[in-house]
């Protein structure tokens, strides 16, 4: 069990995707039940005392108790709350709260999960009860009640799991199968976006074999029940419930935590291999060569499959380390306009105070046709509910998440119209199922067939071990070296700088030449908020720029 306690300097910090921690270290009872407190405090101060929460947990060691523990104090502030009876997927929960409970107040959902961290990290996942991650003011707003319980000590609200079942105010739940049914029936009596059953079905055979690698996660059995009810064959890994995960590391679905999911479709000649993570928000593609399939292109093939050849419209939104294809992919979306960026527009972090641009102008690398925001699907789903110059509509839209086409980023994280408002690696993966059925070839085959219409970008990211100090001394040396020089006249990697711009200390956006007639080359440096790395994202139209590219970042990076 937990120490009682935290260090005496502790802080509970809310980053992307919630706040979490080692367990025994920073995730402790006293940490884990202020939270709690926290958000009540919160949901409180916006007028939604005595509604519902939605709580749920992954498959770790300890997650359970944990969740119990928001329970008691969640019960403890008068919140009814609904207590998923297993571990359960993030997107799962987010249906259950937004369309299995829609005649029901939903507060908030909070899920008990370090998501893709390894084994020894927990966390705590907090949505509002439209299920969408919650916004940074109330992350800020949570984080400073908890803080402030934290360090008080004094007794907080707690109510028995056992007095409030025999009232009704605790109420057990799987949605399991109403989740997957409803993954199933998408499109049939809505916007969401249909997936071909029977061509899938046709497709898969014993011939067309797929892996589902579960990682000892909450996702097990999601997958498996949905490819029972199509008809198709698959080969399970990891499929039992371990508390630890079963000696992996992460339950990452990407390298290199992936060797027996590639060395199983290596060895099965499966048509494609697929991961999920501890939650299940995000996926992971093999090939059916047995190597690891970037979600950059697979970000680009939906793009061109659901906008191009589909006829379906809406916003494309991408964190903007993701991919620049996407951008010329969405110009061939038909009459799409009104889904577009106004033009001229910049995204968010251009037209922030402290970005500046110090080779070129910024509009030669603001995309056109689609929208590029900061990483994080709590970003990205801001993206339906501006207006076309990136300004946040007051109130948002009615059923804001129609007017989206596909969001998504390089971390493995997408949704797409009138889905859930979070990641959803399980639906991730229906989609990549339903593309190959549709073009009846591999994976490998439709992104050759696809990019030789536009051009074929090579993806790498970079993450280089270096202190906070450093991050900042390499980034502002890149800009104070090539400040004020005009395009294409100085070089990096031997390759003209079209465009820098960026924010000192904190980030720098380059795009280059290839000295011949392609100027699809991208670099983004930032240090990491969480790590002590400089995190590094490359695209390029060749593998001679990659590498130079790579090879100059780690050079200077170890030269600090």
């Amino acid at each position: 069990m937990p120490n009682k306690n935290p260090p005496n300097d502790f802080r509970i910090r809310f980053g992307t995707s919630g706040f979490r921690g080692r367990w025994g270290i920073e995730y402790t009872e006293a940490s884990v039940r202020a939270t709690a407190q926290g958000i009540c405090d919160y949901l409180t101060s916006e007028g939604l005392a005595a509604t519902s929460i939605v709580v749920g947990y992954d498959s770790r060691l300890y997650a359970d108790q944990a969740a119990n523990w928001v329970t008691e104090v969640c019960l403890g502030n008068g919140f009814r709350i609904h207590l998923a009876d297993r571990d359960t997927p993030t997107p799962a929960l987010a249906y259950y709260a937004t369309v299995a409970l829609n005649s029901e107040t939903v507060a908030a959902i909070i899920n008990c999960t370090a998501s893709h961290n390894p084994v020894e990290w927990h966390g705590i996942k907090f949505s509002p009860g439209s299920g969408e991650p919650a916004p940074q003011e109330a992350t800020d707003a949570v984080t400073k009640y908890a803080n402030k319980h934290l360090q008080s000590g004094t007794a907080l609200a707690s109510a028995s799991l056992a007095e409030a079942s025999a009232q009704n105010r605790l109420l057990p739940f799987d949605p399991q199968i109403e989740y997957c049914q409803w993954l199933l029936d998408a499109g049939k009596s809505n916007v969401r976006i249909p997936i071909d059953l029977d061509a899938i079905a046709r497709f898969f055979s014993d011939e067309r074999r797929i892996v589902i690698d579960e990682m000892h996660g909450a996702g097990r059995g999601y997958l498996p029940w949905i490819l029972d009810r199509i008809g198709v064959p698959y080969t399970l890994l990891h499929g039992t419930k371990d508390p630890r995960l079963g000696g992996l590391h992460a339950a990452n679905p990407e390298e290199p935590n992936i060797d027996l999911l590639k060395s199983t479709v290596l060895a099965e000649s499966a048509a494609v291999g697929m991961g999920l993570d501890t939650d299940a928000d995000r996926y992971g593609i093999v090939s059916s060569d047995g190597t690891y399939f970037w979600p950059n292109r697979l970000l680009n093939m939906l793009t061109y499959s659901l906008g191009v050849d589909r006829g379906f419209n809406g916003r494309l939104a991408m964190s903007f380390v993701t991919t620049h294809l996407v951008d010329d992919i969405a110009g061939d979306i038909a009459d799409n306009e009104a889904h577009q960026p106004l033009p001229g527009s910049l995204p968010p972090h251009m037209q922030a105070d402290d970005y500046q641009s110090y080779v070129g102008e910024a509009s030669s690398l603001a995309p056109k046709h689609s929208f590029y925001v900061p990483t994080g699907l709590k970003n990205l789903v801001l993206v339906p509910q501006m207006d076309r110059d990136y300004q946040l509509q007051s109130p948002r839209p009615d059923r804001w998440m129609d007017n989206l086409l596909l969001a998504g980023e390089e971390a493995a994280g997408l949704t797409t119209r009138g889905h859930i408002p979070d990641k959803d690696g399980i639906w991730a993966h229906l989609l990549v199922l339903d593309l190959m059925a549709r073009y009846r070839c591999s994976l490998d085959e439709i992104w050759t067939d696809i990019t030789s219409r536009y051009w074929q970008p090579r993806f790498d990211r970079v993450f280089v071990p270096a202190s906070p100090d450093a991050s900042t001394v390499l980034i502002d040396a890149y800009l104070q070296e090539f400040a004020g020089a005009q395009p294409g006249s100085k070089l990096f990697a031997g390759y003209p700088v079209l465009y820098l711009g960026g924010t000192r200390g904190k980030y720098a956006e380059f795009r280059f030449s290839d000295g011949t007639d392609s100027d699809n080359n991208f670099l983004q440096i930032r240090p990491s908020g969480t790590e002590p790395l400089i995190r590094v994202y490359l695209e390029t139209s060749s593998d001679l720029a990659l590498s130079a590219l790579r090879d100059k970042i780690n050079k200077d990076a170890a030269a600090i």
